[in-house]
């Protein structure tokens, strides 16, 4: 029975590492996939909600010190215009991005495959575009080719223009990889009758640990303030505005790590309960024996506690090892994969949340103890004159 409680502890134990570790794990993977792809928050014009639309706004300095400013670490000006890349036997709809070099280029650098990140600010500017690995299969296109996009103007008429794909990326996540093309702003600005003072917005990255929402509520209360000022429209939106729908599918999660972890605690629980029971029925005679020779009611329920309490840590030190062990190997070498088609990564997050573990070891530890004084303390209703007359 020792063995069955400490087995089952320790499964316990693993199953509530792992969990919390793959939870945290999609929020922060995602979280980070989405703002290097993208911002923490987009300030677009109110009416495109954070998204690409048909209005800008212009680029004002008394804009562009306020988003250099406080808890905000970088910003970025950006043009986009959704466009379709053709080919003679091909056709894939697209979001034509067009950055400058306030861009930090990081997050695609390291997820390049071939080729290299658009040259961006050159005289004369390059038609260089960087492209998805799934949009590369789809035009059948690679590194050197040339393609045609086809845009559509505020006005009705059809655009057309040529690029040469420098490089082809890779990111995992379905909603980035089938709908960003990267290329040098100005050649989007052309689009919109060539206006570089005209952007789509800005992207701006926080400082470790700021909360997006608080510097969103700051920006928009500014902006107002400038609108009454000088006329100046914008809005801010945070990731979770702009992606609802994944975040909300990510909170789901929370539920279902709640739900196991409670079931984990509940098994654990029942386990202990049911072993240490039987452990006392067992040494009903030792009891009696101990209690005929003075042994206080106290020291009988202390005795059977500490052994609760030394299978309970060697199950939670057992399941421990064996839980941060896996975590660690999937977080290193990704051995677990899965479908980006529904998830949106390529293998499953391992995020190392030492914090949570030890807020989770301690409750389960804590809350083991308390419910082992119910089967300890039965232990010292054991009348030992019954014990030695049944003898």
């Amino acid at each position: 029975m020792e063995r069955v409680a400490t087995i089952a502890t320790a499964v316990s134990t693993a199953v509530i590492i792992i969990t919390l570790s793959v939870v945290v794990g999609f929020k922060h993977d995602l979280r980070e996939l989405l703002s290097g792809a993208g911002a923490d928050i987009t300030v677009t014009a109110p009416q495109s909600g954070g998204v690409v639309s048909g209005v800008g706004i212009e680029r004002r300095a008394e804009v562009e010190a306020l988003l250099g400013s406080g808890d905000i670490a970088h910003f970025s000006p950006y043009t986009a215009k959704e466009g379709v890349l053709k080919s003679d036997d091909n056709i894939c709809g697209v979001l034509l991005k067009g950055v400058d070099t306030l861009y930090r280029t990081a997050f695609y650098d390291a997820r390049i495959k071939e080729g290299s990140f658009p040259r961006i600010g050159l005289k004369p500017r390059s038609k260089d575009i960087l492209i998805s690995r799934s949009v590369a299969r789809k035009m059948d296109a690679t590194v050197g080719d040339r393609i045609e996009m086809v845009f559509v103007d505020g006005r009705g008429a059809v655009l057309r223009d040529q690029f040469a794909i420098c490089g082809i990326y890779h990111t995992g996540v379905d909603v980035i990889d089938n709908g960003f093309v990267l290329t040098d702003m100005r050649n989007v600005a052309r689009l919109y009758d060539g206006d570089n003072d005209i952007v789509t917005g800005y992207e701006l990255w926080l400082a470790d640990g700021v909360d997006g929402w608080m510097v969103a509520d700051r920006l928009n209360n500014a902006f107002y303030d400038m609108y009454l000022d000088i006329g100046f429209e914008a809005e801010a939106f945070t990731e979770e505005q702009i992606f609802p729908d994944i975040f909300g599918w990510l909170e789901t999660h929370n539920v279902t790590a709640l739900a196991v972890v409670v079931i984990m605690i509940v098994v654990a629980l029942l386990n202990m309960t049911t072993s240490l029971l039987i452990i006392v029925l067992e040494r009903e005679r030792m009891i009696g024996e101990l209690r005929a020779m003075g042994m206080r009611r106290g020291a009988v329920v202390r005795i059977f506690l500490f052994r609760a309490l030394f299978i309970l840590g060697r199950g939670v030190a057992w399941g421990s090892i064996v839980g941060i062990g896996l975590v660690v190997v999937q977080h290193v070498w990704a051995v677990v994969p899965l479908p980006s088609e529904g998830y949106l990564l390529e293998a499953v997050p391992a995020a190392l949340c030492w914090g949570w573990w030890c807020v989770a070891i301690v409750g389960v530890v804590a809350m083991t103890t308390l419910v082992m004084l119910l089967p300890a303390t039965f232990s010292a209703k054991i009348s030992p004159a019954k014990i030695m007359r049944y003898e």
